[in-house]
């Protein structure tokens, strides 16, 4: 894989990544080597000509189409993927990307111990399930979808992606969970003009980061309050990625902890 990028750092809470959209082949974005975390490792699979193939190795891994279509073999059988799917690869496993045009596959990934079975989600079945919500209330309104969550068994990783209606906040009212889980934001669709801005704080006084994001951007959320921001006339969008600090046991998307001073006055989910 490529070298890492490189951050702009805000202490032990929150890193931002810029245009990490940019470039081909297998590279490996955020790790615990150039960010807080500790678990949670972002990578991007962008095959040329010809296919990536690599071993998962300690980690295990959900593969998620951002654009673009492909083939992904793992454990013996091929799988087909467009945009918004993902496959959930277990630890151990050799595995083949191949593009049959413009794939573009985000790799969450995380150490696991244990194994478990290869599974597919198309995120049509996830738009057409209760994965798939309607969010909040105008001017936080939002489309949330849990791609890979508690539908698929698994030791950490868990992905989706979220679409805020024009304008509106997301992630609203700020909330956090770095006991329980730690949390990677990739913005995308997002093309200039279009931005949002992320913020993450643990001082509601003191802002850690205040920062334009837009398509490729990704921030590494460690700790603090987070939430994010259409520009007017626009949406935010962004594929979040978790990985669970305990195995299995904080594995559970809906347990956060809401900013005391919003808690009760608003509905997250």
């Amino acid at each position: 894989m490529d070298g890492l990028f490189a951050p702009r750092d805000n202490g032990d809470l929150c890193s931002v990544y810029r245009a990490t959209h940019e470039g081909t082949g297998r590279r490996r974005i955020i790790d615990e080597t150039n960010s807080d975390m500790e678990f949670l490792r972002y990578g991007r699979i962008v095959p040329d000509s010809a296919p990536i193939a690599f071993n998962t190795g300690e980690e295990e891994m959900a593969l998620f189409c951002l654009g673009g279509s492909g083939t992904i073999a793992a454990a013996g059988e091929t799988y087909t993927l467009g945009k918004y799917d993902a496959l959930y690869v277990p630890r151990d496993t050799a595995v083949e990307v191949a593009s049959t045009g413009g794939f573009d596959v985000c790799e969450v990934a995380a150490p696991a111990t244990r194994s478990y079975p290869v599974a597919l989600v198309r995120f049509a079945d996830v738009q057409a399930s209760e994965l798939s919500k309607k969010a909040g209330f105008p001017p936080y309104a939002r489309t949330l979808n849990i791609v890979i969550g508690e539908n698929v068994p698994a030791a950490r990783v868990m992905c989706g992606v979220t679409f805020s209606e024009d304008g509106n906040w997301t992630s609203w009212p700020p909330h956090e969970h770095a006991v329980e889980k730690e949390e990677i934001y990739l913005y995308v669709e997002m093309p200039e003009p279009q931005f949002g801005l992320h913020l993450n704080y643990v001082n509601f006084h003191d802002m850690a980061m205040t920062t334009p994001v837009r398509t490729g951007d990704a921030v590494s959320i460690k700790n603090g309050y987070h939430t994010n921001v259409a520009a007017p006339g626009t949406r935010i969008a962004f594929v979040w990625m978790m990985a669970a600090v305990r195995e299995e046991a904080d594995r559970v998307f809906s347990v956060v902890h809401v900013q005391p001073e919003f808690d009760g006055k608003f509905k997250l989910f």
